[in-house]
């Protein structure tokens, strides 16, 4: 739940970035709630066709989620749908973070994909080849090689920092009487594992693709079909269809909207906020170990706010180790004993012992360095 001094910075960085419109239609939403476009409106008092462009601002930019869902009318009368508009407070807060999520990839790829990152930071969303044309316009004087504009393209999306929009009004479907939370058995009072998703949590997860898309990209290289006489006729069959399929799925690509991962680069900035911590606090050995661990599980961190590191076999953690330079020198009695200094007790998982950070602890001892 946002707070009014929260509600108050987001409506002001809305307002610096796209005008008063935009953000008293942001601050209605902040404030009343997920509403739809008639009680937008309604609550704006701003005229009709104002809203819907202030509303398509706020998701082109990612601050704002549509989603349709059912709602019952009058007794024998068939229910209809309705699309309801919920904002996206912590994505503005994001807009302060913009620079550090450049420095990232800066850092760790290169300056053309930190122009084309810049280009989605400062658009919300764009299509592949709008990505391409921004970048192209940029280097001016320069010869514009399209391969490596898209090598680019791809390397930002292999390391996550560039995911395909969620769908733009997924349907919710209403749920049934059944649809309750689990609850834990053998407890003197039963306990609820974990309490039911609001609507707006509903929406968000409907609208993300599957990871397997999410990080899919397929970018038309033009690569001929080989049309020499000598190839067999079945053979060239197979062949035009295999490219009549790449020509399709090209196609639709064109078309596919992509934005900057803040989830991604949340995560890196958490983890190098608790790398810094225990540098600090420790010393660079346990600093190093740490790293290590969060670079060989972050792909399997199935959400930032994690409490607990994966769990790791001290042969996979050596061997993460070992990938840094200032690791090489370190032994596997040094990895232990930095092991030991993080707090790690060494759990089983399968036949070999395995090692988790505490990760909450950290991060609260992050915060409170920084009251």
């Amino acid at each position: 739940m946002a707070t009014q001094y929260g509600i108050q910075l987001a409506v002001h960085l809305i307002s610096s970035h796209f005008g008063n419109l935009v953000a008293k239609v942001c601050d209605c939403l902040l404030r009343k709630g997920t509403l739809t476009l008639a009680n937008i409106i309604r609550f704006t008092d701003l005229p009709p066709q104002q809203v819907k462009s202030c509303i398509l601002v706020l998701i082109q930019h990612n601050c704002v989620q549509a989603y349709a869902m059912q709602q019952e009318v009058g007794f024998g009368e068939a229910p209809r749908v309705i699309t309801q508009y919920t904002v996206l407070f912590y994505n503005i807060l994001h807009q302060l973070r913009f620079a550090k999520f450049l420095a990232i990839v800066s850092e760790e790829l290169d300056k053309e994909c930190e122009e084309i990152l810049e280009g989605l930071l400062q658009h919300g969303r764009l299509t592949p080849e709008q990505i391409l044309d921004r970048a192209k316009s940029n280097q001016s004087g320069e010869p514009v090689v399209q391969d490596s504009l898209r090598e680019s393209f791809i390397k930002l999306v292999r390391a996550r920092f560039v995911e395909r929009c969620p769908a733009p009004e997924p349907f919710l479907a209403p749920q049934s009487k059944e649809e309750t939370p689990a609850r834990k058995r053998g407890a003197k009072s039963a306990k609820l594992v974990e309490g039911p998703q609001t609507i707006e949590q509903r929406a968000i997860a409907a609208a993300a693709p599957m990871d397997a898309k999410r990080f899919s990209v397929i970018m038309n290289t033009g690569t001929d079909v080989d049309d020499s006489p000598n190839v067999a006729v079945g053979e060239k069959r197979k062949q035009d269809a295999l490219e009549l399929d790449k020509e399709s799925g090209a196609s639709c690509e064109k078309d596919v909207l992509w934005r900057a991962n803040f989830e991604e680069f949340v995560r890196r900035l958490r983890h190098k906020a608790c790398i810094a911590n225990v540098k600090t606090r420790l010393d660079d050995g346990a600093a190093i170990v740490l790293s290590a661990m969060l670079e060989a599980t972050r792909s399997e961190e199935t959400k930032v706010k994690i409490e607990n590191s994966v769990p790791l076999s001290m042969d996979t953690i050596f061997e993460g180790v070992m990938k840094s330079e200032a690791g090489r020198s370190m032994t596997l009695e040094r990895v232990r004993s930095s092991l030991i200094q993080l707090g790690c007790a060494p759990g089983v998982t399968g036949v070999a012992e395995s090692y988790s950070v505490d990760l909450k602890n950290i991060i609260e001892l992050v915060q409170n360095d920084e009251e």
